[in-house]
């Protein structure tokens, strides 16, 4: 089985697993999920075409030049140290990555697509703008350039960041006992669901998607919505009913001003 066969096995086994488990252990029953699955999977095409699907190869193939000067090499660690190594780095990347993205500006205006979805599910882990994902690959492939992270990190880490997406968006609430321990060294579904509410404060906290330490690391934890967990507003930050009409929207969207989401977008 090659690695993109076996990503893609991965992914559609957990797609269809996290769909079955909120299909019939709900959090909340969803609204508008016709809508927002064809607009979530219809950008999840456009990005696969944009890619190439040359996202996988091209970072395992700088992973095999940088096996010979990145910053791992400095040190005869052996193989599977640097596995370990490799992932806590890219996890602690993509961490760093998804902070700035709330920071910079032009960033922010093609990252607030992730954060139009009005309800979460699975499908809102792959609810990415084109040139989002393409400022990710460049980034991804520039951290495993310096660190020389080894290919098969770059493979285990890329199956566990999809896993752990879907399974933080997903429609579902874990018992109380069990999502308090998981979150000690995982990001639950309850505890990113505070970083997509329309409160600010808390969308500007919890950017963790694998390993919940950041967060608690570099003080963007936020433990629980000001609302509670049933009552959390879902959506687009600083607007209180916005949600995007269209796949056109969400493709022009970095376009638009904060005034269009607050004034006449701000609407049902």
């Amino acid at each position: 089985m090659t690695d993109y066969t076996l990503r893609v096995t991965i992914f559609l086994s957990c797609v269809i697993a996290l769909i079955l488990w909120q299909t019939f252990y709900p959090k909340k029953k969803l609204q508008h999920w016709k809508l927002r699955w064809v607009e979530n999977i219809s950008l999840l095409a456009i990005n696969t075409i944009t890619l190439r699907f040359f996202q996988p190869i091209l970072l395992s193939l700088i992973a095999l030049t940088a096996t010979k000067y990145g910053l791992l090499n400095l040190v005869p660690f052996p193989l599977w140290v640097e596995i370990i190594i490799g992932i806590i780095l890219l996890d602690l990347a993509i961490y760093w990555q998804h902070n700035i993205s709330h920071k910079i500006t032009w960033i922010w205006r093609l990252h607030r697509v992730h954060h139009s979805d009005a309800e979460l599910d699975v499908t809102s882990a792959v609810r990415f703008h084109p040139i989002e994902i393409l400022l990710s690959l460049i980034y991804k492939s520039m951290v495993v350039v310096i660190f020389g992270v080894p290919a098969f990190a770059i493979l285990l880490f890329d199956i566990i960041l999809n896993a752990s997406a879907m399974f933080n968006h997903t429609n579902i609430k874990l018992p109380a006992g069990l999502e308090s321990i998981l979150r000690k060294c995982i990001v639950t579904p309850e505890m990113h669901r505070i970083h997509h509410s329309r409160v600010t404060e808390e969308t500007n906290s919890n950017y963790g998607f694998f390993l919940s330490i950041w967060d608690k690391l570099f003080n963007t934890y936020t433990s629980n919505a000001s609302l509670g967990d049933e009552k959390i507003q879902i959506g687009m930050p600083q607007t209180k009913t916005y949600r995007p009409k269209s796949l056109l929207s969400l493709l022009l969207m970095p376009s638009f001003k904060r005034s269009d989401f607050q004034n006449k977008h701000d609407k049902e």
